[in-house]
Order: structure tokens, then sequence, then C-alpha cells
């Protein structure tokens, strides 16, 4: 069998698989990405309370900004992805979240705030659905489930550095600093995206595009009806596993300071993400493979209640041990949730159709995180940040009942 790898290419490295250099820069790309994005969550938290005065349902409700714009814009950026191919729309999108962390740096205030979420929120989503898009369209069949799941290291690793260097700049250097900072890390996504020529760009996408016309035409909203029926089930158990990301991502420093925790440091409450991460990553190596063996519903199934236990021993954690074993359990339920959900999102659809699905899901992904963070900020505000972690866990169990095994659409 012949080695997977990249092909040299005049204007960047060619996509092919999980051995491909230009595999590995996306997903650098996107760890980038996701690193500002969980950065920005709890920097947002501690500059709404600490330099403008205002509440967490302020600091909340800024924070769901992004995930809103990405739930809205996500479909379209799977549209655009099978339309002018993943490379393009991540290219954008990675210019226009710059241009979105930039507003902080002229003006923060509320308003300014706003529209940098916004902004921003439209250029992550492209960047999230393009970036999968070019995963799922160049890996190798067979290889497709292993890819998305490295690919989706590149989430948990930077849900873990996002809030690490966030903290940290802000100690070192005040909010003006961990801003600058994040501005650097954002530009960081645009030069590694630059660098790769992907498979699904260009004239595959195109191919891909001209496969899907004759479907349009025969079927029209029917095809689009299909692609919800197929994201459905996905699309609901994301809701509920994003929005736990979401209340944790933003709150989390909050809740383990106010038990002592330091914010940053070895020990600190920032660094309880880092632990998470490792833990995330290291069970997906150890169960990439199971969403193949044991079906992506049953796996979904016992992640859902694995993430629930994790976020109870979370709520209970006083000290950086307690907190770190409730890390390494929430790791080991998010680990296989990612790739089991976007397979069960795109395996029923045609190959054509598949962007588009991927688009619908990381819409709902999006929109959980936003409700994750905007509902805990309110729950926080009346109730405190252990009964909202303890309500995430209970909304964990009742997701496991909506988990269907996927079955494939019309002409797929």
């Amino acid at each position: 069998m012949p080695l997977r790898s990249a092909v040299p290419h005049p204007r960047g490295v060619v996509v092919a698989g999980t051995r491909s250099p230009g595999f590995w820069l996306i997903v650098l790309a996107a760890t980038a990405g996701y690193t500002v994005l969980s950065a920005s969550a709890p920097l947002l938290n501690r500059g709404v309370t600490e330099v403008l005065g205002l509440g967490e349902d302020v600091s909340g409700g800024l924070v769901a900004v992004t995930g809103l714009t990405g739930a809205a814009s996500m479909a379209l950026a799977g549209v655009a992805a099978s339309r002018f191919g993943p490379r393009a729309v991540t290219l954008v999108g990675a210019v226009v979240a710059v241009l979105g962390v930039a507003v902080v740096l002229l003006a923060f205030t509320v308003p300014a705030l706003a529209v940098s979420r916004v902004v921003h929120g439209l250029g992550n989503a492209g960047v999230t659905v393009a970036t999968t898009a070019w995963i799922s369209g160049t890996a190798p069949p067979d290889e497709r489930g292993r890819a998305l799941g490295y690919y989706g290291i590149s989430v948990w690793v930077g849900l873990a550095l996002g809030p690490l260097l966030g903290e940290n700049l802000y100690a070192a250097g005040g909010n003006g600093a961990a801003w600058a900072g994040l501005l650097v890390v954002q530009a960081v996504v645009l030069l590694l995206a630059s660098g790769v020529r992907g498979v699904g760009a260009g004239r595959a996408a195109a191919g891909v595009h001209a496969a899907a016309r004759p479907a349009r035409d025969r079927r029209g909203a029917g095809r689009v009806r299909e692609v919800a029926a197929a994201v459905r089930v996905p699309g609901l158990v994301a809701l509920s596993a994003w929005g736990a990301q979401g209340l944790f991502t933003t709150f989390l420093v909050q809740h383990l300071e106010a038990r002592g925790l330091p914010p940053a440091g070895a020990t600190g409450a920032s660094a309880v993400f880092l632990v998470f991460a490792a833990a995330v990553v290291t069970f997906r190596f150890v169960l990439g493979s199971l969403p193949d063996r044991a079906g992506p519903a049953v796996t979904t199934r016992w992640a859902l209640l694995v993430v629930a236990l994790g976020l109870v021993v979370m709520a209970s954690a006083g000290s950086f041990g307690f907190a770190a074993a409730g890390a390494v359990v929430l790791g080991l339920g998010y680990a296989p949730l990612y790739p089991s959900l976007t397979l069960m999102s795109t395996a029923p659809l045609p190959e054509a159709l598949r962007p588009t699905g991927i688009g619908l899901f990381s819409a709902a992904t999006s929109a959980g995180m936003a409700a994750g963070a905007f509902g805990g900020g309110l729950l926080v505000a009346s109730w405190g940040t252990a009964p909202a972690l303890l309500c995430a866990a209970a909304v964990q169990v009742a997701a496991v009942a909506a988990v269907r095994r996927p079955r494939a659409v019309a002409g797929a």
C-alpha cells in the first residue's frame, strides 16, 4: 500500500490524509483559531467585570454573540465551501477574524465589543466549517473518522491554551496586552492556512459543486430538508455538549478562583484547561477507532454520561487536584464526541452534500457555545457557578435519550 503523504506543490502543500504535512498545518491553523476563541471568553468576562465594572450577565451575553453569529452563518459557510473550495473560505474567514479581534484594541466599550464579537463570529464560522470540510473532503474514506478525530484535537488544545494564554497575558501586561497577544495568534491562522493547498480546493471543489448541481435541480428544497434530517439528532446533542463547554470555558476560572485557586500559574485555575486538553488528546488517540468499532451512536451515549460525571466533579472541586481530576473525566467524555457526532452528521449524506451537513452541524455546536455562555451567565448571576455546572450535567443525561443511529437519506 502506498504511503499517504503530501505531494510537493509550487504553491503549497497538498492535503492527502493524516500523514500529510498539509493535514497538520490545517490542524495547527484550527488550533490557533480555537485558542483565540477560548481565550476571549474568560478574558471578556474579566475585562467586562474588572475594566468596565459590569456584571456577568453582560459578559455572558457578549461571549454568546460570537456563537450566535456563527450559528447563523455556518450553514452558508458550508455552501460556500462546496462552491468555492474549503481553502478559499478558510482564508477569507481568517482575514475577517483578524479584523474582529483588532476592533477590541481600537475601543474597549460594550458597543465595540459587540461589533468585535459579530465580526469575529463570522470569520471564525468560516474557518471552522471550511477546515472541517477540508479535512473531510481530502482524507481517504477509510481514514476519514480518524482524520476528523485528530483534527478535533485542535478544539481541545485551543480550549486549554486559550485561557492559559489570556490569563497570563492579562496578569503580565493588562487588558490591552492580552488582546494584542490574541491578535497575533489570530494572524497565525491566516499564515498557516495560506501555506496549504488542498485537493478539496480548486478543481476538486469545482467537481463537488458540479456534482451537487443536478441534485439541487432534481429535488431543490427537498434536498435541504434531507440534510437537516441527517443533522437533527447530532445537532441536538451538540447543543447539549457544547453548551456545557461554553459554560465552563467562560466561568470555570471564576468558579475555581472563588474556591481559593489563583487564576494563573502552574496550579492555577486556568491550568485546569491544560489538564483537560491533555486528557482529551490522550484519550482521542487511545479511543481513535471507537466510533468505527462500537458505532457513533453507542459511543455518543456513554460519552455524554461521562461528561455529566465530569461536570459534577468540577462543580464540587475545591482544590487544583480535585479540579484536575474532574478535567480528566471531562476529557474522557469529550474525546470521542466530536468525531462521533461529525460522522453521524455526514455518513448518511452523499459526498456533494457533506460540506452543507458540516455547516449545519457546526452551527449547532456554535449555538450550544452561545447558549452555554449566555444561559450560564444568567445562572451564575442568580445561583452561582456550582449550580450552573450541575444544571449542565443534568442536560447531558437528558440528551442521551435523543441519540439515535443515523440512517442514510435517499440518494446517498
